[in-house]
């Protein structure tokens, strides 16, 4: 797969009408066989790395069908077949009798394809036509490139012309102007299915060098030397991970996590060991040390000198990541979010961006605590959740305690309680990051089929091996649980096994393949139960229509509250989990979530807000001290 922001003229991945005279100079000889312009000549095979790679298509006597040119022969003496102009793929049988014998007595003649082999069940329509390809060829030019702008079911901005699909098949959607920022939302849904049952499916936006536009551009998306040049610092790479891993134990857990993506060295050791075999949904190496990357927006370098010690590390901050057009939905989310951390805490907010563009709205003026940092997008060949980012954000931020918050939440007072709590209960001791009690308690029963359970729940309905409640994906975590973090993104990046192994009291725990997990929070849970966690904070993540009840309390309630409990359930929880409303979720709707930020700022300044907002059977508790005195039996912690 080519990457996905290239697209000059003459790179493999294009398959153009006018390459002929740039492969066969002056040499072989033309004519007409058939209706397909052939040619016959002596050609070094090193020549044709220009137009694109031949790949072997069929053997002597086998049918070659190919998306592009087919040659016939072997070693330096070939025969090229173009496919008609009415064409966009064609077979031939490669044999003397339809091909001419181009090397007459040598029995290694075999055709090669310079594009895609396609099977003998190819849908051809699925491939974009050469009129289609030489068209976009032409829209690009010297002076401009296609650029990543958004993947499946995000939105797309762009002041010119999108192409939606992958390498096998674009369609063309063209501005009305030229210039004038437009939307498109990239879903099979608004702009049809140009490659049916591909999940690469992307939109690329045509970008002018030099222009205003490129400059608003996520800096991961350019060369690193347009980057540099547009000031955004490079703060996170491996060759910065490798530098600072002597910088005392937060260094070095941090090498310890990021070296698999990184070392060619540890991926070389690897292969010898078993425990470590990769799968064939494995990423390459190049792709793996690319998602360590992330570079500062230029217009928020002040804030990261100020706010990063001299080793690039943050004492404590929450962590984001997001991708959305300015103006989309998930950017006003986030901006939501970003706003609540400057109302209701003094640590700062890590916002991994991982979209086209960034809103110009967000400026270090506005948000004094924020650190916008830029990251290239998972490409459209990983095949992986875009959720998994999340993992990648702990490891790029190098926060030495972190709080991880999704785009559809925010803050409320108090939240800086959970700072002090993570420092307290993740330690060199116990390392895993942990996360907060989930309001439902997924089991096997509920799941029967997801692929975990034939490791944790060999026993129905005993389920033993699964050791605790099922988690939200609202993590904390310490720079001690970064080789946790790494470990278990390697393993599903690198497409890893779970060897099947004998549990307590005999009990056999299937093999798990890793990349089969398919999203972050299913990842974190079945990590946790593997290495025996035991901590799980109680619920403070709670869902913003709850929040009513804390902007319903007056100072005469006192420590009364109808606020309800978790649910409980017959194996975890059989009272219920306590609540804190230190921060909100599936907060979907921006104009909302400002109003309810509004509100809860108001009452809490003029002291009509509760003074401590952890909830347990019916009231306020002060301190999660004081909960657990009255409370020794409830397994979640505060």
């Amino acid at each position: 797969m080519c990457p996905h922001n290239t697209s000059r003229p003459m790179h493999p991945c294009w398959r153009m009408l006018g390459f002929l005279s740039a492969l066969v100079q002056t040499s072989g000889l033309i004519h007409r066989e058939n209706h397909e312009q052939t040619r016959t000549f002596s050609l070094a095979v090193g020549n044709s790395s220009e137009t694109g790679r031949w790949n072997f298509c069929a053997n002597q006597w086998e049918e070659c069908r190919c998306n592009g040119r087919i040659r016939w022969g072997h070693g330096q003496t070939w025969k090229v077949i173009d496919p008609p102009s009415h064409m966009t793929t064609f077979a031939v049988k490669c044999s003397i009798e339809h091909l001419q014998d181009v090397l007459p007595g040598d029995t290694r003649k075999h055709c090669q394809c310079q594009g895609q082999v396609l099977s003998k069940n190819f849908d051809s329509s699925t491939l974009t036509s050469f009129a289609e390809d030489a068209a976009m060829t032409k829209l690009a030019g010297k002076d401009s490139e296609w650029i990543f702008c958004s993947n499946q079911w995000q939105e797309c901005q762009c002041n010119n012309h999108v192409r939606w699909g992958t390498e096998k098949r674009w369609k063309l959607i063209s501005p009305k102007k030229v210039g004038a920022l437009f939307s498109v939302k990239c879903d099979v849904n608004s702009l049809g299915d140009p490659v049916p049952g591909e999940d690469g499916k992307h939109c690329q936006c045509l970008v002018s060098h030099g222009s205003l536009f490129e400059k608003q551009l996520n800096p991961m998306l350019l060369d690193e030397r347009t980057a540099d040049g547009f000031g955004a610092k490079l703060v996170a790479s491996c060759d910065l991970f490798e530098a600072g891993k002597g910088a005392g134990p937060e260094g070095q857990a941090q090498w310890q996590a990021a070296e698999p993506f990184c070392s060619k060295a540890w991926e070389d050791k690897a292969e010898k060991d078993s425990s470590l075999h990769a799968g064939p949904r494995k990423l390459s190496l190049g792709s793996l040390q690319k998602l360590m990357e992330a570079r500062i927006d230029a217009r928020f370098e002040e804030n990261y000198q100020h706010l990063v010690d001299k080793d690039g590390w943050l004492d404590q901050a929450f962590v984001n990541y997001f991708a959305g057009a300015p103006g989309s939905k998930h950017a006003n989310m986030t901006e939501q979010l970003i706003r609540s951390v400057h109302l209701f805490s003094k640590n700062p907010i890590v916002v991994l961006h991982l979209g086209s563009r960034a809103p110009d709205s967000w400026t270090a003026q506005r948000f004094p605590r924020l650190l916008l940092l830029h990251a290239a997008p998972m490409g459209p060949d990983a095949h992986r959740s875009f959720n998994f980012n999340k993992l990648r954000s702990f490891l790029i931020s190098r926060a030495r305690v972190g709080v991880e918050l999704d785009s559809d939440q925010f803050v409320g007072p108090g939240v800086d309680y959970m700072f002090e709590m993570t420092q307290k209960e993740i330690t060199a001791n116990y390392s895993m990051p942990i996360m907060p009690v989930h309001f439902y308690s997924f089991t096997q029963a509920d799941t029967p089929h997801n692929v975990w359970w034939q490791r944790f729940c060999p026993d129905p309905p005993a389920c033993k091996p699964h050791s605790m409640r099922w988690s939200h994906a609202h993590p904390t975590w310490t720079f001690w649980s970064l080789p946790f973090v790494g470990r278990w993104l390697r393993r599903h990046f690198r497409d890893e096994l779970l060897l099947a192994t004998t549990g307590n009291g005999g009990l056999h725990l299937g093999e798990l393949p890793v990349s089969e997990i398919p999203e972050d929070e299913d990842l974190l849970n079945v990590a946790t139960w593997e290495e025996k966690g035991t901590k799980q904070w109680c619920k403070f993540d709670n869902d913003y229509h709850e929040f009513v009840d804390m902007l319903r309390w007056n100072p005469q309630d006192g420590n009364h509250t109808t606020t309800g409990d978790i649910a409980s359930d017959p194996k975890f929880y059989p009272d219920g989990a306590a609540k804190a409303f230190f921060t909100a979720h599936n907060c979907k709707d921006p104009a909302a979530t400002a109003k309810m930020l509004d509100e809860i700022k108001s009452r809490w300044e003029k002291g009509l807000y509760p003074p401590s907002t952890i909830t347990f059977k019916g009231r306020f508790w002060a301190s999660g001290s004081e909960l657990r005195k009255e409370h020794p039996e409830l397994p979640c912690i505060f």
